[in-house]
């Protein structure tokens, strides 16, 4: 992948969970119109203790060494207890999340970063995308019922080097 393909991070709050599964249907829709290389979208919705848990997640990266961990990667950074939570459940790639996370670290701003991760902790429910290779789709248009929305545009870097070497430190810091 050329490392200077478009990344979206995109978090987007709503009055329910029900509005925030229905925002997920119209943007997990979108992937079936050709526009978007990979997409990674998940419904946080506030449990009786007002905490963040993953609703539904699902992802278009699946096959790919990184794919299951791009949006914990991006929950890890925005939402440290559902991210950690998340990888966690995941398995066999959590050392490889770290690459990641530390490329969303490296190359969005941390304001933008804390403005997502406020944004989603706010609202009782949210949405949090993470688009490879757009092709000029805005997603912004995606989320027009939400309350709040943040998208920021960086580049995907090379996701799979992120990935890789964060695995082989592991591996290397563990002795196999």
């Amino acid at each position: 992948m050329d490392p200077n393909t478009p990344m979206v991070l995109a978090g987007a709050t709503y009055a329910s969970r029900d509005d925030a599964v229905e925002a997920y249907k119209i943007v997990w829709g979108a992937r079936h119109q050709g526009e978007f290389d990979h997409m990674d979208v998940a419904v946080l919705a506030k449990d009786a203790d007002g905490e963040l848990q993953v609703e539904r997640h699902d992802s278009t990266a699946k096959h790919l060494a990184w794919g299951g961990a791009l949006l914990g990667a991006a929950l890890v950074v925005v939402a440290p207890p559902v991210g950690i939570a998340a990888v966690a459940a995941g398995g066999g790639a959590l050392a490889g999340v770290g690459g990641i996370v530390g490329h969303f670290w490296h190359t969005i701003p941390k304001e933008k970063l804390g403005e997502v991760s406020e944004l989603i902790q706010a609202g009782e429910a949210a949405l949090v995308i993470v688009a490879v290779n757009h092709k000029g789709t805005d997603i912004t248009p995606l989320l027009e019922n939400a309350e709040k929305k943040t998208v920021i545009e960086t580049t995907a870097g090379d996701l799979d080097a992120a990935f890789d070497n964060a695995l082989k430190k592991a591996q290397a810091s563990s002795g196999t």
